[in-house]
């Protein structure tokens, strides 16, 4: 099933100018009377929230929106103030009468009634097969400490995960191709494109959208990354920078001709950067005597200075950690770096042979250039 052209076309105007009105009919049977719902939306660059409560298993929200734009609703936690919401669910927030309905709360309703929506419900559907998947693997912040030491089960399981993310990806990128003129496809290729392992496919795929959509801003935030990644290519020599380390002494990258050097883009703050740091570990202590190294770049900002230097301790990471601290890493600027966690890995010439080189690819990589 592909979404005609014509309500794509529709929505720019919508975007800039209209004013329509919406409706949000939402029913589950273990919703309870009092259960207070949550919505949050983005409309003319303010967050908006919204609130009520459950009668009879049902809820309802109205409103006005001059902006099409994608939002979640959620129970019990007001996100305002919550950490992390347990029963929420993505809707996109448009003209219309939008229906919510579940057998049981929130976490698992369909979700229908317009357009986008509709359009969303069939990539969930696409999606279903994976999310079951990963419900039947123990995420690794769940295991207990004794769990944590068993570091082949943390691999093993963190490799499942990330086979399963690239699953996942997969099958939005097919949901994308089936639905070019959908807005549903712009906000999903412009998530996938935040993981820069991801760039190729999404260029692949950007001249397929529709013009309506590339102009919106997240058409034009794809197309920023694509061309910030082609700053670094395979083959390409590597420009050099100089950046201080964490007592302050500047280091060159080029301070590193004649090794192979892992330069590894990553901050305190970042959980995925966090979880590959005992791979990058596992990698320089196998390696580090058969001339490889690692050059870490932090892109955490100067109030975070603790935290950065905290963060190398808790992960224990011996090799030299560098960042300008500046709200835009002037490194990362020059290596197109768009998300994190990035790396290039660079020959004794200081010409780049990898890019983006996790887990296993990180291995190979190395067994392929070192033994």
């Amino acid at each position: 099933m592909k979404t005609s052209l014509i309500p794509a076309l529709l929505l720019l105007p919508s975007l800039l100018a209209a004013q329509s009105s919406f409706s949000i009919k939402g029913y589950g049977k273990l919703l309870k009377d009092g259960d207070s719902i949550f919505l949050s939306y983005k409309q003319n660059d303010k967050f908006l929230l919204d609130s009520t409560v459950v009668k009879s298993n049902a809820f309802e929200f109205k409103g006005v929106v001059f902006t099409t734009v994608k939002g979640y609703i959620c129970r019990k936690d007001n996100p305002r103030f919550a950490e992390l919401l347990m029963d929420a669910r993505d809707v996109y927030i448009e003209p219309g009468v939008i229906s919510v309905q579940s057998s049981d709360s929130l976490l698992h309703a369909l979700i229908t009634g317009t357009p986008l929506n509709n359009d969303n419900a069939i990539l969930e559907a696409m999606l279903q097969p994976v999310k079951m998947k990963v419900e039947k693997v123990r995420n690794p912040d769940h295991f207990t400490p004794d769990e944590l030491k068993d570091t082949a089960l943390v691999n093993a399981t963190r490799q499942q995960l990330l086979e399963l993310y690239n699953e996942r990806v997969a099958v939005q990128l097919s949901f994308i191709k089936q639905h070019p003129a959908s807005y549903v496809s712009l906000v999903t290729l412009a998530g996938i494109a935040r993981n820069s392992r991801f760039i190729p496919q999404v260029e692949q795929l950007y001249p397929s959208l529709s013009p309506v959509l590339k102009e919106l801003p997240q058409g034009r935030d794809i197309e920023q990354r694509i061309r910030a990644n082609k700053k670094i290519t395979v083959g390409m020599l590597s420009p050099d920078f100089i950046q201080p380390d964490v007592h302050g002494k500047p280091v060159k990258l080029s301070d590193f001709k004649g090794k192979y050097v892992l330069v590894d883009f990553w901050a305190s703050w970042c959980g995925p950067c966090r979880e590959e740091n005992p791979n990058v570990l596992m990698a320089y202590e196998r390696y580090k005597h058969k001339n490889f190294t690692v050059l870490s770049v932090s892109i955490d900002v100067l109030r975070d200075k603790e935290k950065w230097l905290k963060a190398v301790k808790e992960d224990k990471l011996p090799w030299i950690q560098v960042s300008d601290l500046k709200k835009e890493n002037e490194a990362a600027k020059l290596y197109g770096v768009t998300t994190i966690p990035a790396n290039v890995l660079i020959d004794p010439s200081g010409k780049v042979i990898g890019s983006n080189l996790r887990g296993e690819q990180l291995e190979q990589k190395l067994v392929e250039v070192l033994q």
